[in-house]
């Protein structure tokens, strides 16, 4: 009774706290910081980084003050874990406390590395479901919906998170797929069209996978499932070419939802699609610079930074996520919400490489390749240093995938430079390859999220 006191249901929450002001969400973000700080002082991991920055407890009174706190972030959690084996100071007494206390097991997603481990307590573990369901019923879900999940209850986070919502707390049915390398994706459209699936929680490439697939193998439109709505991590969608096809080819909505595995579901849209919402009660979010880690002003674009402020087992305080956005308004939305709202994720700085100079975000080349139909919407970024007459001059090559049904590539491989010139501000070279020759790197060849960039200018030859 007390966590849904401090963290209402969805239809609770629908009615009261996502229509709060401002000042009641600072009022309520800064009580919870202030308990959550008490455990970070009992925490060795914070504690010792703290205090290197000469702060003690006494010195931060308000969240106003959270700038004081040096932020962190994976490396930082890896480096813990390594030298403080498995679970590092970060976690505390973890064997002592799994006698008294239920844990759950999940791992990041691997995608800068090897996926560190991350522990749940109960309250952890319920708010991963809780924060889900309240985004899928701001959208439509209601009792009696079933919702079909292509991602695998495994140690990813995204099949779980979407399970729990479902079934503890909407009264929809979860079909728990997998991905299709559970359950091949014929197979999945075939259980949608016999158990009457009308919500897909998927990553969006999955998605115009699926409906290739039902066309191709099954002689199926998806549009003819009416379908409620698609739940996807858009991306660097910035000019909506990727929702635009993913609703053209399944006849419904598209939402643009974002988390990871600490805090549950951080961001979404509402049914205005105005930007994505922060999820302001459970977590507190910060944009900062780059570089320096410093506050940056609203509109401007750095790295997200975050307090998820309902954690008490692996307490994340001021962890720099490194995905690239800026917040686009803080006023109260069409949808009566005062939550913040912040731009599609535009990339992650630590996937960031230098190309002669200009900064280049892999991601950010999802809107030129989504500019022509003729393109799977896969790609795959590789940076390489060639030396010729003495002169070293780094390069990057960007192949995309062409559809078997394209009808022809004419002019496909001049339109893409032209954009990506456009949209990067310099010159990349463009291979166009077969489909499905890239799926090694995408998530329909493997489980997780699909590899974007592969940086060969510093490999031993």
């Amino acid at each position: 009774d007390a966590l849904y006191r401090r963290y209402p249901v969805p239809d609770v929450f629908a009615n009261t706290r996502w229509k709060w002001s401002a000042d009641e969400i600072r009022a309520f973000q800064n009580e919870q910081f202030l308990d959550l700080m008490k455990t970070g002082w009992e925490n060795e991991f914070y504690k010792r980084r703290w205090r290197a920055e000469g702060l003690e407890p006494g010195d931060i009174r308000s969240i106003d003050d959270i700038v004081k706190l040096p932020t962190f972030d994976s490396s930082d959690i890896k480096k813990d874990q390594e030298e403080n084996p498995p679970f590092g100071l970060i976690n505390g007494d973890v064997t002592t406390r799994m006698q008294t206390t239920p844990m759950k097991l999940q791992t990041s997603g691997g995608t800068t590395g090897k996926p560190r481990p991350t522990l749940y307590a109960p309250q952890e573990w319920e708010l991963n479901g809780l924060t889900h369901a309240r985004v899928l019923y701001i959208v439509g879900v209601r009792p009696g919906d079933r919702v079909q999940i292509p991602h695998t209850c495994s140690l990813g986070n995204a099949g779980w998170c979407c399970y729990k919502a479902c079934h503890d707390y909407l009264g929809a049915l979860p079909i728990t797929t997998g991905t299709g390398a559970v359950t091949s994706s014929r197979r999945q459209i075939e259980i949608a069209q016999e158990w009457g699936t009308n919500v897909w929680y998927v990553r969006p490439e999955y998605a115009t996978q699926l409906a290739k697939v039902a066309r191709d193998e099954l002689n199926f439109d998806v549009r003819d499932l009416r379908t409620k709505f698609l739940g996807c991590g858009l991306g660097p969608d910035t000019d909506n070419a990727f929702r635009n096809q993913l609703e053209s080819l399944w006849g419904c909505d598209v939402y643009d939802m974002y988390g990871t595995h600490e805090m549950g579901m951080g961001a979404f849209e509402c049914r205005h699609k105005s930007g994505m919402h922060f999820h302001e009660d459970s977590t507190f979010f910060e944009i900062v610079g780059v570089e320096d880690n410093k506050p940056v002003a609203n509109g401007e674009i750095g790295n997200m930074v975050c307090t998820i402020l309902h954690r008490r087992q692996q307490p994340m305080i001021r962890f720099n996520l490194r995905d690239l956005t800026r917040i686009v308004s803080v006023d109260r939305c069409e949808c009566g919400s005062c939550f913040r709202r912040m731009q599609k994720m535009l990339g992650r700085s630590d996937t960031m490489v230098r190309i002669r100079g200009v900064s280049i975000w892999p991601q950010a080349c999802l809107p030129a390749i989504k500019s022509d139909n003729r393109t799977t919407g896969e790609w795959l970024c590789i940076a390489e240093r060639k030396v010729s007459d003495g002169v070293v001059r780094d390069e990057m090559t960007v192949k995309v995938e062409v559809r078997d049904d394209a009808g022809g590539w004419e002019g496909l491989k001049e339109h893409i430079e032209k954009r990506l010139h456009s949209d990067l501000g310099l010159r990349l070279n463009v291979e166009l390859v077969p489909e499905d020759a890239l799926i090694e790197w995408s998530n329909r060849g493997r489980e997780g999220k699909p590899k974007r960039i592969l940086d060969q200018r510093y490999e031993k030859k």
